[in-house]
């Protein structure tokens, strides 16, 4: 019955608008009394929550339901169920009322399932917490107002300041603020919180690094090569923690010989990073790259034709590989469709799947657009609840509902063919892969930690910033000097100078050559561990040596030079070699 009267109160009347503006005026108790908690008046109608609070409930939930059939173009464009810049005042009212009605003992007991005696507050959390994530993930789409609108900045600072251990920081997960709200907590001190939780698991199972006691690690012989091949055999069989064990990595070079190098993390780092990157290319047909020149990856729905039934099985390996990144703090290059982003927090939104299926795939999102608003007879079109995929060139036929083949697209039923249409390409095509993706990566890293972040939020924390110049300033103000190097030496001023000019792939190369890593760590250089440093190598010629790396604790050896054009020109020819521990 529910359903039946949102529709007539959402769409037969202007029920949203109205009650906006009810809470707004000193109705009984004007929305700013609610939001700050104070009530007006006595007796039960007080104690049941009040007028203003009943009718902020009905409020929030018209307004989830009038977003359910609200596109993107209408909700920007003025012509929502409310402007938006009286949405943006709902976001601020929404935030504040929650994080007060999180902090009350009867709310935060209700929210973990316990009886409580005000049913009437557990079901405005609901209502106003459902509508603040349905906006929140629209705005994590196309942002619908400056995201400080989101933010209390005082949340969980000093309990985050309190945690030392591994239950401390997995504690915070379950406080009823982060579980209803964690987009109001700002988002460097979530990611500090998901550092603090892998960087505790990882010491208890993998031993401190600066600690002589660490734990039997598990050792991977890779040839350069053949970095994909051995990456799978090495881990192949391997399953669930096995994966938080410190990885051990021994590079072969094309002649079979050993390199010199001993891996202390830095091996692992370089492989990992390598792996990654050539396991999830579009070239293998596991993954595509998104249409419109954003080239974000989502896994191929043909990918069963090219590997057969075993597909699944690489998913949940590249699940497993993204996972352990994500697990030793790497950054890693794949960037990924939003809608599969959603797939890995474990909540994907059926409401968003046309605004995903336009990018994934613009000109069928463009058909769908003209059937949508077309004006003449549908049935003219000739169109039945069918769709026609294409595997390598093997066209089949999939009905949408049963007997889908012989059932009209109509005026009538056009909106379900639609929806079908777009549920088809963005879920149903890549739901196994997606299953198998996920299952892999939820053996490595809990799904409990990703779901503090948001699609966005989540692609930072896999790939880094999309900044795509190296912010010197930052890298700067946390770099150390070793070997006599200072700040104020005439070598370490050219080198500067030479990074602050170099190309874009030159300051990645440079940044993978001493880290293993193109990019820099989610929180800046500042989180970078053990921090950039710079070498001096004391040279009587310019031909001596090199620049080296130290890719374990993140030193460049840079040799004093004579001159800044023979510097410039000997770095480039060190990150742009492709050689391992046999370049030094």
């Amino acid at each position: 019955w529910a359903a039946p009267l949102l529709n007539a109160l959402v769409f037969s009347t202007d029920a949203v608008g109205a009650c906006w503006a009810l809470l707004q005026t000193d109705f009984k108790s004007g929305l700013k009394d609610v939001v700050a908690g104070e009530r007006r008046g006595n007796g039960a109608a007080a104690e049941e929550g009040g007028d203003a609070h009943a009718l902020l409930s009905l409020f929030c939930t018209c307004l989830s339901h009038a977003l359910v059939v609200t596109e993107e173009g209408e909700l920007h464009g003025g012509g929502g169920p409310l402007p938006l810049h009286q949405i943006r005042r709902a976001i601020v009212a929404g935030r504040d009322l929650l994080v007060r009605l999180t902090r009350e003992p009867t709310v935060a007991q209700g929210s973990e399932g316990a009886c409580t005696d005000n049913p009437y507050a557990l079901f405005l959390v609901y209502a106003v917490s459902k509508l603040m994530r349905d906006l929140y993930d629209r705005s994590s789409r196309r942002p619908l107002c400056h995201p400080k609108l989101w933010l209390r900045e005082d949340l969980l600072d000093r309990a985050l300041g309190q945690c030392k251990s591994h239950g401390d920081y997995c504690g915070l997960l379950d406080t009823p603020l982060l579980r209803v709200m964690p987009y109001a907590v700002p988002f460097k001190r979530r990611l500090k919180i998901f550092e603090g939780i892998i960087t505790t698991d990882r010491i208890a199972r993998q031993g401190s690094p600066n600690s002589m006691a660490q734990q039997p690690s598990v050792r991977l012989n890779v040839t350069r090569g053949r970095i994909l091949e051995d990456g799978l055999l090495a881990v192949h069989g391997m399953h669930g923690t096995s994966w938080r064990r410190r990885f051990n990595v021994i590079f072969t070079n094309e002649f079979g010989l050993a390199e010199a190098g001993i891996d202390a993390g830095g091996l692992f780092k370089e492989f990992w990073c390598d792996l990654s990157r050539l396991a999830f290319h579009p070239n293998y047909a596991l993954f595509c790259a998104t249409e419109g020149g954003d080239d974000c990856l989502y896994p191929n729905p043909s990918s069963r034709a090219a590997h057969g039934s075993d597909h699944t099985v690489l998913f949940e390996f590249l699940g497993k590989v993204l996972g352990k990144a994500l697990y030793e703090g790497l950054v890693i290059q794949p960037k990924f469709a939003h809608f599969f982003v959603s797939f890995l927090r474990g909540d994907y939104n059926y409401l968003h799947m046309l605004p995903d299926l336009e990018t994934k795939d613009p000109e069928l999102y463009k058909n769908l657009t003209f059937l949508r608003n077309y004006e003449g007879d549908v049935s003219d079109l000739a169109l039945t609840f069918t769709i026609a995929n294409d595997d390598f060139g093997t066209a089949t036929e999939v009905p949408l509902m049963p007997d889908g083949e012989s059932v009209e697209v109509t005026n009538t039923n056009r909106y379900r063919y639609i929806n079908a249409v777009a549920k088809h390409h963005v879920h149903d095509r890549v739901r196994d892969q997606a299953e198998a993706f996920t299952r892999g990566l939820w053996n490595v890293i809990d799904k409990s930690w990703l779901r503090l972040f948001n699609e966005p939020e989540l692609q930072v924390l896999i790939s880094g910033s999309s900044q795509e110049r190296i912010n010197l300033d930052d890298l700067k103000s946390n770099t150390k000097y070793a070997g006599g190097y200072t700040p104020l030496d005439v070598h370490v001023f050219r080198f500067w100078n030479i990074v602050k000019h170099m190309a874009v792939k030159d300051q990645h190369a440079l940044l993978r050559f001493v880290t293993s890593c193109e990019r820099p760590p989610p929180l800046g250089f500042a989180s970078l561990n053990p921090c950039f440093c710079l070498q001096r190598i004391q040279i009587f010629s310019d031909s001596d040596k090199l620049p080296a790396a130290s890719t374990c604790f993140n030193v460049l050896k840079l040799p004093t030079y004579s001159s800044e054009k023979v510097m410039r020109q000997k770095i480039l020819e060190s990150i742009n070699s492709g050689s391992g521990f046999d370049l030094s």
